[in-house]
This record gives C-alpha cells, sequence and structure tokens, in this order.
C-alpha cells in the first residue's frame, strides 16, 4: 500500500500513514483541512481515484 511514499518519520506520529477522504467538501472545506490537519495528515483523497501527498 502506498509504496512509493518515502520515509514519513517526522511529522508528530507515532505510527502509521494517515488518509483523509474528503466527503463533498467545498474548496474552502478542503483548504481549511489541509491548513489544520497537514501535521497529521499523509493523503488527502478529493474524490474516488485521486489523491494528493502532503
Amino acid at each position: 500500500m502506498l509504496s512509493n511514499l518515502p520515509n514519513r518519520a517526522e511529522k508528530p506520529r507515532s505510527a502509521g500513514v494517515t488518509m483523509v477522504l474528503d466527503k463533498g467538501y467545498s474548496v474552502r472545506q478542503a483548504e481549511d483541512l489541509c491548513e489544520v490537519a497537514a501535521p497529521y495528515t499523509d493523503v488527502v483523497k478529493l474524490g474516488w481515484g485521486t489523491s494528493l501527498v502532503t
């Protein structure tokens, strides 16, 4: 799973990779989520079949 990700140990995490799935967010809501949750989030899926690695 997600084998192309680099080593991700620096964020304030104890283990694992965190993915967020958009369930109909507006553009502003998605921007706010990325701004607030960036230290805890590795992948944001903006729709089925798409993703952005932070």
